[in-house]
């Protein structure tokens, strides 16, 4: 009875949090049409409000409480700026063509990660060192501000002049990105324009994340060589084509420019990005860009369907009915990081009570899905030494794995790995941050 009233209310206060793309869908070859629509939906359509012209886009969705679902949106007015509001009633949710009702609107909370793999793409010839001594300088508070607002990120890097230079893989480690730069020294340049064009194209073979949003946030102070033009650059792209290409790959391109260089914009604009000028200080251009991508909302309605969907076709229109942006969302997708929200842990302990409700929901959605696996991630705060942390994430981890074990899951279904307090949402020092980082997180590993 107690399973079947689960299922009637379609999972209710459902165990995670799904953590999917701010650009694009990830949309199947099996169905290239759609696809194709997706892509043209997703281009944002800028409105009239009753306080300004505003741009939106969906950047996650929430369904820890479905049937109600939140949508996590970001909005900026028409010259890139985010706004500080949205109101609810100038908004309509349209899911599978059916209109829904928005019941709140709210700014999200460190709770609701969103994951984003940056690609750094940097212009190392001589007039750039006070700009790459500056990104030196002052990254680590940049990803201290993006894990204070609740962003999973990852960050690559691409050197280039007239050529690439070199290419790294996005790593979560800002050490290592700091020593891939701490070598850099810009010199040459033997023309105006470099290589940025083939630089971009780099974005293309980074390995991302599949649930992350994929940003490249470009820095240089040249324009570009294009296919056809003169220099010592060669590339058989242009603006036009570049631009086409970054959309292709789910790519939002953000510009750290002098403002004379008008085709960054054009291909920042395409994209939804912004440009940021290069003469100011680093420390603000990066203070800037952190809290663009972090001033995000929840939107919330009611979904009127019988049970967790593998995907949600939603839409967001206005109060004159036009359409503001469209997505497909993949729920259950390979690489989705799933947060048990609720199950928190006491300090110093991996102990669970016999019943705990989100991990029967747990259960409920590993038993109506056979062939899925997951990967149970333990988590720590800061206190007590690495070591002990290291053995007490991973004892968590197994305790989630033995409950599911003894409720009937496969244990060839599940694997676990303690994180100790390596990757902290909130923070340590006050004791709300510390419980927030004692936390199981879930991995889908193959659906």
């Amino acid at each position: 009875m107690w399973v079947q009233s689960v299922k009637k209310y379609a999972l209710h206060s459902i165990f995670f949090t799904v953590l999917l793309a701010c650009i694009c869908v990830d949309m199947r070859a099996a169905d290239v049409d759609s696809a194709k629509q997706a892509v043209k939906n997703s281009d944002v359509t800028k409105v009239k409000s009753t306080h300004e012209n505003f741009q939106i886009t969906i950047q996650n969705v929430d369904i820890t409480r479905f049937p109600e679902v939140r949508l996590i949106v970001g909005a900026s007015n028409s010259a890139g700026a985010p706004l500080d509001s949205i109101v609810a009633q100038e908004l309509t949710v349209i899911e599978n063509g059916k209109p829904k009702k928005v019941l709140s609107v709210r700014r999200i909370s460190v709770r609701e990660r969103i994951p984003i793999d940056f690609v750094f793409i940097i212009d190392i010839t001589g007039t750039m060192q006070s700009s790459i001594n500056g990104i030196k300088d002052n990254i680590e508070k940049f990803v201290e501000s993006l894990v204070s607002r609740g962003i999973d990120y990852r960050l690559g890097l691409v050197l280039f002049s007239d050529v690439v230079e070199r290419s790294y893989q996005p790593t979560d480690n800002v050490k290592e990105f700091l020593g891939w730069l701490s070598n850099v020294e810009a010199s040459g340049g033997m023309d105006e324009a470099e290589n940025a064009l083939e630089a971009l194209a780099e974005i293309g073979r980074m390995k991302y994340r599949p649930s992350a949003n994929r940003i490249g946030v470009i820095i240089t102070d040249a324009p570009y060589h294009q296919q056809g033009g003169r220099g010592n650059g060669r590339t058989n792209f242009t603006t036009e084509t570049m631009t086409e290409f970054l959309k292709k790959n789910d790519a939002q391109l953000f510009c750290i420019t002098p403002p004379v260089l008008k085709q960054y914009k054009a291909m920042s604009d395409a994209t939804r990005g912004s440009v940021f000028d290069l003469s100011q200080p680093f420390a603000k251009i990066l203070d800037m860009y952190s809290t663009q991508l972090t001033n995000l909302f929840a939107i919330t309605y009611r979904s009127d369907q019988p049970a967790i969907p593998d995907s949600l076709n939603v839409g967001i229109v206005d109060n004159q009915k036009r359409e503001l942006v469209r997505k497909v969302i993949p729920v259950v997708e390979i690489g989705r990081k799933l947060i048990i929200e609720n199950l928190l842990f006491a300090s110093s302990s991996a102990m669970l009570p016999d019943s705990v409700f989100e991990l029967e929901i747990l259960y409920e959605f590993m038993t109506n899905r056979k062939s899925v696996t997951i990967r149970i991630e333990g988590h720590t705060d800061s206190r007590g030494s690495k070591a002990k942390n290291k053995i007490l994430s991973l004892q968590r981890a197994e305790s989630v794995r033995n409950y599911l074990i003894k409720k009937g899951v496969s244990a060839t279904r599940i694997l676990t790995e303690g994180l100790g307090d390596s990757r902290p949402i909130a923070d340590n020092g006050f004791d709300f941050g510390r419980r927030l980082n004692r936390r199981t997180e879930v991995v889908i590993l193959t659906k």
